[in-house]
């Protein structure tokens, strides 16, 4: 399992992320950032931590080796 700084990190990565693109929509609305970095800022967080938790959760049980048996991949990849 990765630490926990992993974790922190991708989530400041996403947050920070999603803040840039949610502010960057609202400027383009022509609406200030002054006015609207409240609710982008929470709206980035909240949808830092679903995306951060979900990933969390993946890695926990182990979806990403779903697909494996014994290490190698079920199938062989089509070319």
């Amino acid at each position: 399992m990765r630490p926990f700084s992993y974790w922190a990190g991708q989530y400041l990565l996403a947050s920070s992320t999603m803040f840039l693109l949610l502010a960057l929509v609202d400027w383009l609305r022509g609406d200030s950032l002054a006015d609207t970095w409240p609710a982008t800022l929470g709206w980035s967080c909240a949808a830092a931590a679903i995306f951060v938790a979900s990933r969390y959760r993946q890695a926990r049980r182990g979806a990403a080796c779903a697909l494996c048996e014994d290490g190698e991949p079920a199938a062989k990849p089509r070319r």
